[in-house]
């Protein structure tokens, strides 16, 4: 019973320690990242990926629909990861996303939910 207790011990050692290293080496997190003028884009699970531009980080819902040929993605939702902090996002932020997004989906039409949907709604 001792062994056994053991290596679960071991085990979420082992597994606390690649948490904490993969989380370190997360690009996103990185502090010298939030002045670069790219946008990343990364895949996630299922039908999500995210989306971070200067320290802003989206999180985007794909739908696929079928076309006369093949089967894209028609719509994509996108919700920010941290609202509270969205302090300085601009609209042109907001444009260089919706490029990449398109870069990505080509056929998609791309909805925004709060509060980044109160940007697009406002007039220039």
């Amino acid at each position: 019973m001792k062994i056994i207790f053991l290596l679960l011990l071991a085990g979420a050692a082992i597994l606390l320690f690649y948490t904490v290293m993969k989380a370190r080496k997360d690009p996103v997190s990185d502090p010298s990242r939030l002045d670069t003028e790219e946008v990343e884009y990364r895949e996630q699970y299922d039908h999500h990926f995210t989306l971070s531009y200067r320290g802003y980080r989206m999180i985007g819902k794909k739908y696929l629909h079928p076309r006369e040929d093949s089967i894209e993605v028609t719509k994509v939702v996108m919700n920010a990861v941290h609202p509270d902090q969205l302090s300085g996002f601009s609209r042109n932020d907001l444009y260089k996303m919706e490029e990449c997004i398109l870069s990505h989906f080509p056929y998609a039409s791309i909805e925004w939910k709060q509060p980044v949907k109160e940007l697009v709604l406002t007039e220039i």
